[in-house]
């Protein structure tokens, strides 16, 4: 549940990566995948993947590195703990409490 308020922050197309990247990752965290398949599969522009994964980047939920050509696989690490920690920050930092 604070998990689900705390995503509930992040814009739908970070969101949206976001789960799609949990969802994807092999069991040590890691997902190489391509800008552009991602972006068909979800609906979204090359650009608005590659600006929600920048986000999701500085937001510390995921480790990007990009490919060295749009069209090469972009390499995302994802663990829980991550968002975990998201979760609790954001907490901490919000004047609304359960």
């Amino acid at each position: 549940m604070l998990k689900a308020r705390s995503l509930a922050n992040l814009d739908e197309i970070e969101r949206n990566v976001l789960i799609f990247v949990r969802e994807h990752v092999s069991p040590n965290g890691m997902l190489i995948y391509p800008i552009r398949e991602m972006g068909r599969m979800l609906g979204y522009s090359d650009l608005e993947v590659h600006q929600a994964l920048r986000k999701l980047k500085q937001l510390k939920l995921v480790d990007y590195r990009e490919g060295a050509s749009p069209s090469d696989p972009n390499m995302i690490i994802y663990k829980d703990e991550w968002l975990d920690s998201f979760t609790q920050n954001y907490y901490q930092n919000s004047p609304l409490t359960d």
